[in-house]
């Protein structure tokens, strides 16, 4: 048939837009949280810690191993939008104060409720705490970085950085890098300064972008983003300023996670998938399959990984599952999803069938998800061509009966 290939393309299509359909959960264990939770960080004990989003914010502690929080730790009733854990256990907290302006909350270890605040700006604020107890606080509104000693009351300096500050990372020496994910670049700041020392460009061949969003510092200086737009994870060498190599990992990736043996962890939205890229690899190995829309991840000293899935609209109330060392181990021993790119070609290959279609996102600043689920929207236009070209075709087999040529 002249247009067998226009069929074939409409069942692609009728794939894909199935394949969008939620995946089936598949955590080793369920953790049972009434709340939104959107944030989660876990400490040297294997204790997580799940920031509320939802009706009386809070903290939900959760053992390590348990399926479900022990205890609460009060935010006085504020809802928590960022959440960061220093080196010695005190916790952090993004939250308000009653009046309504933003504040860091600090936890002391322990403690059933925030000790004292640190006043910030109003707005959504992720959070990072370096080696020192520096505490690291992103302005998307401001385009700025608020920085507070260790024991400080008050911010000590505040960074100028690139448009959309999305998060943040910390490495062993001190040096913050800040995905900026509007600008399309990634900041850095050396320790103890009040300026960006270097700013990576993070865009496409046309200049635009890529969403960079989640990122991960790993022990030896490599900085890891997690680009949404483009479908990959960004690798940026100790002390240079471009990228080394790209990571394709279908479906947004949202957020990157780094384990002690070099392992990388990344959640991707639209997919509904935890990737799993091996040390040194430059491809994912394999996948497994989450409880909705991932967003932020930890890695936990047994080397497990805690995944958060917020609502599809926030308040809400999410999925927290929890995904074993051998379950991972088992993923990383699968097929890989990607080629590698080429040497000395910082671009992440994709397979040819995705590389087909490519989707504007528009992220909400701050969003605890930032991209929305429209991979079934993907697979619908791709049957709407499908049956146009179908149609059209037959009508020019027809003849010109009408009396007026078709488009091809």
């Amino acid at each position: 048939m002249k247009y067998r290939w226009a069929t074939f393309t409409a069942v692609v299509g009728a794939i894909l837009s199935l394949a969008a359909a939620p995946a089936v959960a598949a955590p080793d264990q369920e953790i049972s949280i009434y709340g939104t939770p959107v944030r989660v960080a876990i400490a040297g004990d294997g204790t997580a810690y799940l920031a509320n989003y939802g009706q009386g914010g809070g903290v939900f502690v959760v053992p390590s191993g348990a399926t479900m929080s022990s205890r609460t730790i009060s935010t006085g009733g504020h809802i928590t939008t960022g959440l960061a854990l220093g080196p010695d256990g005190t916790l952090y907290v993004a939250t308000a104060d009653d009046a309504g302006d933003g504040v860091v909350g600090v936890i002391p270890p322990g403690a059933a409720s925030v000790a004292r605040t640190v006043p910030v700006s109003a707005g959504l604020h992720p959070l990072a705490v370096g080696p020192d107890g520096t505490v690291y606080v992103a302005n998307s509104a401001g385009n700025t970085v608020s920085v507070i000693a260790p024991n400080g009351t008050a911010v000590d300096r505040t960074v100028k950085v690139g448009a959309g500050p999305a998060e943040l990372a910390v490495a062993k020496d001190g040096t913050a890098f800040v995905t900026n994910q509007t600008a399309g670049t990634l900041s850095v700041i050396p320790a103890g300064t009040d300026a960006v020392s270097k700013t990576i460009e993070l865009v496409s061949d046309t200049g635009t972008s890529e969403q960079p969003h989640g990122i991960a510092a790993g022990p030896d200086g490599t900085v890891y983003v997690a680009n949404i737009k483009s479908n990959d994870i960004a690798v940026i060498k100790p002390g240079t300023g471009t990228v080394a190599d790209r990571i394709y990992v279908e479906g947004g990736p949202q957020d990157v996670a780094l384990a002690p043996g070099g392992s990388l962890y990344v959640t991707s939205l639209l997919t509904q998938k935890l990737s799993v890229i091996p040390p040194h690899a430059k491809a994912v190995a394999g996948s497994i399959p989450t409880d909705g829309g991932p967003g932020h991840l930890a890695v936990a000293p047994d080397g497990s990984v805690i995944v958060v899935s917020p609502p599809d609209s926030l308040p809400g109330d999410g999925a927290v599952g929890r995904y074993s060392a051998a379950a991972l181990a088992a993923a990383s021993q699968g097929s890989t999803a990607a080629t590698p790119a080429a040497s000395g070609a910082p671009k992440a290959a994709a397979p040819a069938a995705t590389q087909a279609t490519e989707v504007a996102v528009q992220p909400a600043a701050g969003s605890s998800n930032a991209l929305p689920a429209v991979a079934g929207g993907v697979g619908a236009l791709v049957v709407g061509v499908a049956v146009w070209l179908l149609v059209n075709g037959r009508r020019r087999k027809a003849g010109p009966a009408a009396g007026a040529s078709q488009a091809g």
